[in-house]
């Protein structure tokens, strides 16, 4: 007979990781929410993502191409461009040349004695970019029978070109009648200017007299009330010249975005093909001095704003880092906060317990004179010592404050009370209830209160409470200013 076989046990391991091995070599998997460590894993890559993406949307933005840079360029399809309206003038039998300064243009169209020829129109954006004696050669071809086209002249242009008009204000101008006798802007009728400077005759006498010239506005705001809110298109003809000086308020209908609408079409070929030759320049900051100036920001490269925004977003990541490692913000105990109504009590009481009542009634006086001396217009100070002193024991204290004599007269006058009681109440008259003073420069008629003598009374407290009611009194009867 076999005696039966025990089979020991295996002994009984430490638990696997989750998915491995367990006690008695048994498998499982941690179910549950997950641990912190990965939660705060997963929000801090969340907010790095965030990141990411906003900056690659915000360099595509500050560095991909200026918009600015090809706003009513000829050249430029793009819907700020107006290489539409250069087409159709080219299909119209107009020649047109792109630039980028003026005073570069006119010199290529002079004569070989000096001439430029005036058959021909010069459009000019970013007049203030040009300097006062280039816009007065501008100003000169146009009398001499060129047509002069100027993209939203500032009033500093203006100036410049010492012309009758002003602008008056700036409006987003919807679709607008000409409301004038232009023959151009009565075949456009109704054209949208957009966003446009508008123009009208000045307010004020301008410093340097105007030119005599003729101007025609129109396109105005209101129709009928050029005058009053200004027109978006001025039209300045000299007298004994055949050209014309033409100001354009906004150049928003001149684009291809918006050409097709209303007249615009209508008014930008009439304004420009009068001659056979278009000069159309972009004008460029130049070596010279604009009429306009530029600001330290005009001289900013493209890519500045871009470095300055990776900069910034650099920051922003480190003080996210370090903000991370900081940890939680903790409260932190601040000194008391004491109120000014218990750091009165607190000095009335230190007062009391030296009783130091005469400074107590000296504290009293001088807040009720500096007050009065502010309310009556008075200096806050007068001549040191004036008024005297006054002695708690054996200190001394000097009575300070404005001088006595003008504040004296000055609340007699507003109360019409006695100046006596008055020097009694806020310098003390050297009786019961009042400290004693030395005496002031004041009128003959004015008590001269003495040293205390050997019978005279302590200021108690009932006679400081008194003189506390009286002071308070005092200050409702002289009232404010």
């Amino acid at each position: 007979m076999t005696a039966p076989t025990s089979v020991a046990p295996s002994p009984a391991g430490p638990a696997g990781p989750a998915g491995g091995p367990g006690p008695g070599g048994s498998t499982f998997q941690r179910s549950g929410p997950r641990p912190a460590t990965t939660r705060r894993a997963l929000r801090v890559l969340a907010v790095f993502a965030v990141l990411i993406v906003g900056y690659a949307v915000l360099a595509a933005a500050v560095g991909g191409p200026s918009t600015s840079e090809d706003y009513l360029d000829v050249r430029s399809p793009k819907p700020g461009g107006t290489m539409a309206l250069a087409e159709i003038l080219r299909d119209r039998g107009v020649e047109v040349v792109a630039g980028g300064d003026v005073a570069s243009a006119l010199d290529a169209s002079r004569a070989p004695d000096g001439a430029s020829d005036p058959d021909r129109t010069v459009v000019v954006v970013e007049p203030g970019l040009l300097d006062r004696f280039v816009l007065r050669d501008l100003r000169d071809l146009a009398q001499g029978g060129a047509d002069v086209v100027l993209v939203e002249p500032s009033r500093t242009v203006l100036s410049a070109l010492r012309l009758p008009i002003d602008v008056l204000d700036s409006a987003s101008t919807a679709s607008n009648e000409p409301d004038c006798a232009l023959p151009e802007a009565r075949t456009a009728g109704s054209v949208t200017i957009g966003s446009s400077y508008l123009y009208g005759p000045p307010e004020d006498d301008p410093v340097t007299p105007p030119i005599d010239a003729e101007v025609t506005y129109c396109y105005p705001l209101e129709p009928g009330s050029q005058d009053t809110q200004g027109a978006a298109v001025a039209v300045v003809t000299q007298p004994g010249g055949s050209g014309r000086l033409v100001l354009l308020g906004g150049g928003e209908f001149l684009t291809n975005d918006q050409l097709d609408e209303d007249g615009d079409a209508a008014l930008a070929f009439g304004l420009m093909a009068k001659h056979p030759r278009l000069d159309w320049v972009i004008q460029q900051p130049t070596s010279s001095e604009p009429v306009e100036g530029m600001g330290a920001v005009d001289l900013l490269g493209d890519g500045f704003w871009l470095t300055v925004t990776q900069l910034l977003l650099a920051l922003l990541l480190l003080a996210l880092w370090r903000g991370r490692r900081l940890g939680p913000p903790v409260p932190e105990p601040l000194p008391v906060v004491v109120r000014a109504a218990e750091t009165t009590e607190g000095r009335g009481r230190l007062y009391a317990t030296a009783r130091a009542r005469d400074l107590a009634a000296e504290s009293l006086r001088a807040g009720l004179r500096a007050r009065l001396a502010d309310r009556l217009g008075l200096p806050p100070h007068g001549q040191r010592g004036a008024a005297g002193t006054v002695r708690a024991g054996a200190v001394a204290a000097e009575i300070t404050g404005p001088d006595p004599a003008s504040l004296i007269a000055s609340v007699a006058e507003r109360t019409g009370r006695p100046a006596m009681e008055i020097w009694a109440l806020l310098y003390g008259s050297g009786g019961q209830g009042a400290p004693m003073v030395a005496p002031p420069p004041s009128p003959g008629g004015w008590p001269h209160p003495g040293p205390p003598g050997p019978g005279q009374p302590e200021l108690d407290d009932a006679a400081l409470l008194w003189l506390a009611e009286a002071l308070d009194d005092l200050d409702r009867q002289v009232g404010g200013r």
